[in-house]
């Protein structure tokens, strides 16, 4: 491939920032407050539960209180104070995971498990994408597993495969496990947050949701890796010239699993029911869970001799690397601000309402899901998108008789399902290029799969919705 032609394949990865689309957003939504009508509606105190709930019959008129130019600036940082709570939160789980990744123990587990599977390859893709999803569904892992797509190819390409069966065990496996959010607390944590509903509960359900994806793109990959290994010249990528330079001849790796990287398995493994212990017995939040984490983290650190210089050192660089997505949360709240004090946040959940309504009974649920689903290809951030819509989606779901529990599957599925296609996802568009894989190419391969998770994805908040999920 010449320069020229990599360069310009390069550009068409090349997305849009989302501060940008944010603070374009938080124009366009100051410019409304000038059109839409002001209106509220009244609160009431729910006797049984003692949850301040929405009156669905109290909506009314009020006197417009429009944005001014400047009012648009001030939103914005105290929009991040607001959202404090969330993005330290944020910043604490991502560094503390970093110095897990500084151990070297994600490396060494896969390298190892790869010469266990000699001979039995096809099984190593279903396992390395249960392995990877584990790190979304349960840390909220997204941009951090980039790291791994090169090594992924490398196996990939190593066992007779092509990059984009080396995208899908690493990248597309992480997007299943955070989509169905098992315990992520970047999308399920927050919006569970927002919704006041106890952390990480409905956890049964998301199970469900996780066995179904998977074992979907599961199905989907393998089918087509098979054919790729029957056939080289049927990879959609057979005819790109790859550079060598980024991947790994796995031939001449050794795999050392030692002691000290056992001993951080077993610690994750007791963080995870620390935390759900925690959470289901003594409603553990955002500085419990972030507490565990950091103990993990430290002591990870401290099992493989790091200094404490060292440990600091990473988790500044893990925190220093989510900066990007945590402060989304600030940005994302400076909008509802925005919308809250010139009180046309009432008058546009009134209008959803209305808009929800003509999905006929148990459907209602698809309308959010729907809404979800395309609010995402503008702002592909589920901290920020947690920030703009649950607050939205709670009332509408109380004033439906839809439960909490069910406006959060509908939110974490219309969040997670497009994310591995859209051309907005700045971590796609960088899978694609660490992998040679040109994104116009990805779409090809994966626009059946996003539509069948998505008629799932439509299929499964029906069912929440029909057996009203809970607790509330």
């Amino acid at each position: 491939m010449s320069e020229k032609i990599k360069k310009k394949n390069e550009t068409k990865f090349k997305g849009v920032n989302t501060y940008v689309l944010l603070f374009t957003l938080l124009i366009i939504v100051a410019l409304l407050t000038y059109i839409i009508p002001a209106g509220k509606f009244e609160l009431f105190k729910d006797p049984n539960t003692g949850r301040m709930l929405t009156d669905p019959q109290s909506y009314h008129r009020v006197d417009k209180n429009p944005a001014s130019f400047f009012d648009m600036f001030r939103a914005i940082q105290r929009g991040m104070v607001a959202g404090a709570n969330i993005i330290f939160f944020i910043f604490i789980i991502s560094g503390s995971v970093q110095i897990i990744n500084a151990t070297g123990a994600i490396n060494a587990g896969i390298l190892k498990l790869t010469e266990k599977f000699k001979g039995r390859e096809k099984y190593l893709i279903p396992i390395f994408m249960v392995v990877f999803s584990f790190t979304g569904a349960f840390l909220g892992f997204s941009e951090e597993n980039l790291v791994f797509i090169p090594l992924a190819v490398s196996l990939s390409r190593y066992l007779g495969y092509d990059g984009i069966v080396g995208i899908c065990i690493s990248y597309l496996a992480t997007q299943v496990g955070f989509l169905s959010g098992l315990m992520n607390p970047f999308n399920v944590g927050v919006a569970h947050g927002i919704a006041e509903l106890p952390m990480f509960s409905g956890i049964g359900f998301r199970i469900l949701i996780y066995i179904v994806y998977m074992l979907v793109t599961a199905w989907y990959v393998m089918r087509y890796a098979e054919k790729v290994k029957k056939n080289p010249e049927s990879s959609l990528v057979s005819n790109i010239v790859f550079d060598n330079e980024k991947f790994v001849d796995l031939s001449n790796v050794e795999a050392e699993l030692t002691t000290r990287h056992k001993i951080i398995y077993f610690g994750f493994i007791i963080a995870v029911f620390a935390i759900l212990y925690g959470a289901f017995n003594y409603g553990w939040y955002v500085a419990d869970i972030s507490a565990v984490f950091l103990i993990l983290g430290i002591g990870a650190g401290l099992i493989c001799r790091f200094s404490f210089t060292k440990i600091a050192d990473e988790f500044i660089a893990g925190a220093k690397g989510i900066v990007f997505g945590a402060l989304i949360v600030g940005f994302a709240r400076a909008i509802y601000i925005i919308m809250e004090e010139s009180f046309i946040m009432d008058s546009i959940i009134n209008f959803l309402v209305g808009g929800i309504g003509i999905f006929p009974g148990a459907t209602a649920i698809v309308g959010i899901f729907i809404i979800q689903w395309f609010i995402n290809i503008l702002v592909p951030s589920a901290t920020g998108q947690a920030a703009i819509s649950m607050p939205i989606f709670v009332p509408v779901a109380d004033m439906l008789n839809i439960t909490r529990q069910t406006s959060v599957i509908a939110f974490q599925l219309g969040d997670g399902i497009n994310n591995s296609i859209i051309p907005t996802s700045s971590t796609l568009l960088a899978a694609c290029t660490m992998a040679d894989v040109p994104y116009h190419i990805w779409v090809k391969f994966l626009w059946r799969l996003t539509l069948i998770w998505s008629v799932i994805g439509a299929g499964l908040c029906i069912l929440a919705n029909v057996i009203n999920l809970g607790p509330f």
